[in-house]
């Protein structure tokens, strides 16, 4: 664990999605994900062991006053089809480890959504990148209740058409949590072909996970923050100049994201700070940041316009009020409308100002302003 700049504790909680058109090598992720599981893999191994000799023993002491104790079992690799309640138990189980899900088609999880699923599981995924709580409390003893941080790590692959069904809603916040990465346009190209690792590769890259594995406590380095800071205020620069909400909104998840691999490139030089960890640290910063842009920034832009004009709107509203009389008339309001260049139906501006309290009705056709008016 380590703190970020807002003195909040982080973990290494990572959310990727892999975009590309169909038959363009996604696949690829397969090699190097089962080396970097190795460890859990082995670990997951003996946990369902357990699981089904608790299973077993479960159902041979079915009538008994004996019931066997509960191992609490973890496997912490799981897939993405995974349940709600499975899921909670073993979040409850792991004691602070992460668990993993890997998804190599994410219009998988577009189908659990039309199931039904598809909130519950959005809200833990969101949970999950700041390790919040998420709970469930049912009364009934065949469902699981628990109330736990989320430690869980993800990684997605798709097509483009899959990821825009998945990630239809940029105000709610997950589209943020998510290195994307977009795999080079392969029309009228080849079949990709894939090197296999040498065994020295493949070594490596299991004493990375190993290390990832059995790594505990808490560390600290000020120089990422300080790398991470700098880009920050650089994009921060940036969307003033560029009047941009969407690089506004982006850049502050990105600047996390980027200060987490920080850290991980960090703890696996074995604490040592370098120029390379520096340069890693902004350079993913940049990667999340830029990836987000280029496939939801139209759409960030878009949103916070029209936030932007309902705001107008609104105090478009209450300036028309302000610039009425203390006491006035339905002509009074149809003449300053005129004046504006608006519609001279005020049906419904007096409706509405009736209806949220800023107006009373004085005899017929004359108003007279509330003190809410003035608030």
């Amino acid at each position: 664990r380590f703190q970020y700049l807002d003195k909040q504790e982080h973990s290494f909680s990572f959310m990727s999605c892999i975009t590309a058109p169909a038959a363009t090598g996604k696949s690829f992720i397969r090699k190097p994900v089962n080396l970097l599981l190795t460890p859990i893999d082995r670990q997951d191994e003996i946990e369902r062991r357990k699981e089904e000799e608790y299973k077993d023993a479960l159902r041979a002491a079915k009538n008994s006053k004996m019931q066997p104790t509960n191992p609490r079992a973890c496997p912490r690799n799981n897939g993405i089809n995974v349940s709600i309640a499975k899921l909670l138990q073993l979040l409850a189980y792991s004691d602070g480890k992460h668990l993993v899900g890997i998804g190599e088609e994410i219009d998988t999880l577009v189908k659990s959504e039309r199931a039904g699923v598809w909130s519950q599981k959005s809200d833990i995924y969101r949970l999950g990148f700041d390790n919040a709580k998420y709970g469930q409390n049912y009364m009934s003893d065949n469902s699981f209740s628990a109330n736990v941080p989320v430690y869980y790590n993800l990684l997605l692959t798709g097509t483009p058409g899959g990821m825009y069904r998945f990630f239809k809603d940029v105000e709610d916040g997950l589209v943020t949590r998510f290195c994307f990465a977009q795999l080079p346009d392969m029309f009228g190209s080849d079949i990709p072909a894939f090197e296999n690792y040498t065994a020295a590769e493949e070594e490596e890259i299991i004493d990375i996970a190993e290390t990832l594995d059995k790594a505990a406590g808490t560390i600290a380095c000020s120089h990422v923050g300080v790398r991470i800071r700098r880009w920050l205020n650089d994009k921060r620069e940036l969307a003033i100049r560029e009047d941009s909400r969407a690089i506004d909104t982006l850049r502050k998840r990105a600047a996390v994201i980027g200060y987490r691999a920080g850290m991980l490139a960090y703890l696996l030089n074995e604490c040592v700070y370098t120029k390379e960890v520096g340069q890693f640290t902004s350079w993913v910063a940049e990667y999340v940041f830029q990836n987000q842009m280029e496939l939801f920034g139209s759409k960030f832009e878009e949103v916070a316009q029209t936030q932007i004009r309902v705001r107008e709107n609104r105090s478009q509203v209450i300036s028309l009020l302000q610039a009425l009389p203390e006491q006035f008339t339905r002509a009074d309001l149809m003449a300053l409308r005129a004046r504006n260049g608006q519609s001279t139906n005020v049906v419904m501006v007096i409706s509405r100002w009736r209806s949220s309290g800023f107006i009373t009705q004085v005899e017929k056709n004359t108003y007279k302003k509330t003190p809410k008016c003035y608030q």
